[in-house]
């Protein structure tokens, strides 16, 4: 079981986005609480993803075609921070 931490900010963007990507990202942290990084790998409709280039050590999973949470695990290897919820670019 993962503890999360979501930045302060996310909370902040989380209120402006739309409600599907609201329940969209409550799920994913289900999933995280309950099961953690395996449990995001077997779901693929998250596409948890590795991150490269500036983001080396974070990684992602897409709430929709559009968004997705990016996060980093923490140092003691059980908690989850998450940094942000983002529009993603094509």
């Amino acid at each position: 079981m993962e503890n999360l931490v979501d930045e302060s900010r996310v909370i902040k963007t989380l209120e402006r986005l739309p409600k599907e990507i609201q329940s969209g990202y409550f799920v994913w942290r289900d999933v995280v609480s309950a099961k953690g990084f395996n449990g995001l790998r077997s779901i693929r409709g998250f596409r948890f993803e590795k991150l490269k280039g500036d983001r080396i050590g974070q990684y992602s999973c897409r709430l929709n075609r559009n968004y997705r949470v990016i996060f980093q695990q923490g140092y003691d290897k059980i908690i989850v921070i998450v940094l942000e919820v983002n529009k993603h670019e094509y």
